[in-house]
This record gives C-alpha cells, sequence and structure tokens, in this order.
C-alpha cells in the first residue's frame, strides 16, 4: 500500500469512528456532516465526497465496520470451539466485550435499534447463521430440549443481547454489560432445559474462553 493509500485509509477510518460517536449520541436523525466532521475538528467539506456520498453511506460504512469486527471474533470462536452452548455463550461474550470498548459498536448499535429492517438484515446474516447453527447443535447434543423451538430460542437470544446493548448505551443500568447479558441468558437457558449446574458451568467457560477486550 502505497503512503498515499494509507494516508487515504487513515482519513476514513477516522471518519467512521467520528460518524459512530454522533450517531451514537445523536441518533441518525441528529447526525449531520457538519457535525461529524467537527468531531474530527475539520469542515465537513473534510470529507471526501467520493467516500461518503451522503450520510446514508456514512452509516453503512458504520455498520459495515461494526459487522466486520464481529465476524472476525465469532471467525476466532469457531476456530477453537466445538459447535454447541459453548461455543454460542463464547461467542456471546466475545461481541459483548467487543460492544463495550468500540466507538464504532456504540454508533452501529444505535443504527440497528432505529432503523433495524433497512440496515441490518444482509449485515446481520452471519451473526444470526452462527446462533441458529449452535442452537441447533445444542438440541442435537442434548444441552436443549427436543421440543424446544430453535428459532424461537435463536430469537430470545439475540433480542435478549440487543435489549442488554440497548440499556448500556441510552444509560439505564450501571451493571457491566457482560453481567446483565450472563444473568440474561441463565434465564432462558434454564427456561430451555439447561440444569442450572451446567448453565454455570457454560457462563464460567464462556468468560474464560472469549477474547479479552481489545
Amino acid at each position: 500500500m502505497s503512503q498515499r493509500e494509507e494516508q487515504r485509509a487513515r482519513t476514513r477510518r477516522l471518519i467512521i469512528e467520528a460518524a459512530a460517536r454522533e450517531f451514537a449520541r445523536h441518533g441518525y436523525a441528529g447526525t449531520t456532516f457538519a457535525s461529524i466532521a467537527a468531531v474530527l475538528g475539520k469542515p465537513k467539506s473534510a470529507i471526501p465526497y467520493d467516500q461518503f456520498p451522503s450520510k446514508h453511506a456514512i452509516a453503512a460504512a458504520v455498520l459495515d465496520a461494526h459487522f466486520d469486527r464481529l465476524r472476525a471474533a465469532l471467525d476466532e470462536v469457531r476456530a477453537t470451539e466445538a459447535p454447541g452452548l459453548d461455543a454460542l455463550l463464547t461467542a456471546l461474550v466475545a461481541g459483548a466485550r467487543l460492544d463495550a470498548t468500540s466507538p464504532i459498536a456504540h454508533g452501529a448499535i444505535r443504527l440497528l435499534l432505529e432503523h433495524h429492517e433497512e440496515m441490518a438484515p444482509a449485515r446481520a446474516a452471519d451473526a444470526v447463521a452462527f446462533v441458529r447453527a449452535n442452537v441447533a447443535a445444542a438440541v442435537a447434543n442434548g444441552d436443549v430440549r427436543t421440543d424446544v423451538d430453535g428459532s424461537v430460542l435463536t430469537r430470545r437470544l439475540l433480542v435478549g443481547a440487543l435489549g442488554a446493548h440497548a440499556a448500556a448505551l441510552y444509560r439505564l443500568s450501571r451493571t457491566p454489560i457482560e453481567d446483565t447479558l450472563c444473568s440474561s441468558w441463565a434465564i432462558v437457558l434454564r427456561d430451555v432445559g439447561v440444569p442450572a449446574t451446567r448453565v454455570d458451568e457454560i457462563i464460567a467457560r464462556a468468560t474464560a474462553a472469549a477474547p479479552a477486550r481489545r
């Protein structure tokens, strides 16, 4: 990569991070090119039109950056964990740790909450498929009762995760997001027949095995 290309990539990354901060604070409607540029200490003309021709394009770039990082975290779990509840909870904890320290994640979560139908489906497909596959594996290996509807359990886990992220984003709870999620998942897993001792084992293993915050 040439020096010019490196500078272009760095500028793009800084714009995406600044935009994510603004989307997290003010939502899509309250964010403007001028406010994003102000975070960078620059005029709005500093945002290159060829890369970001519209606010929607900037929002899409924030979501793409978020899901690229999430996909990398899922790939790391796929490479080290057998399918099932252990892999699923390890990935969910890894995602929580990623989101807790990432300004890009904060902006992406708010965009997803505000414009889910428009912005989420294609980008979230890999994450949804990962959860669905591991839920199916958990049923197949006996961790979850066979009469449990896998699609319903998948939705419960995903909606619960998004709700916990929303509570953290809007400062509705002072409990660390990882603790909130683990408490929520413990309830859901016991509801589908996972013994309490196994739930404790899965959560302890997941919190130990998940990649650290970075």
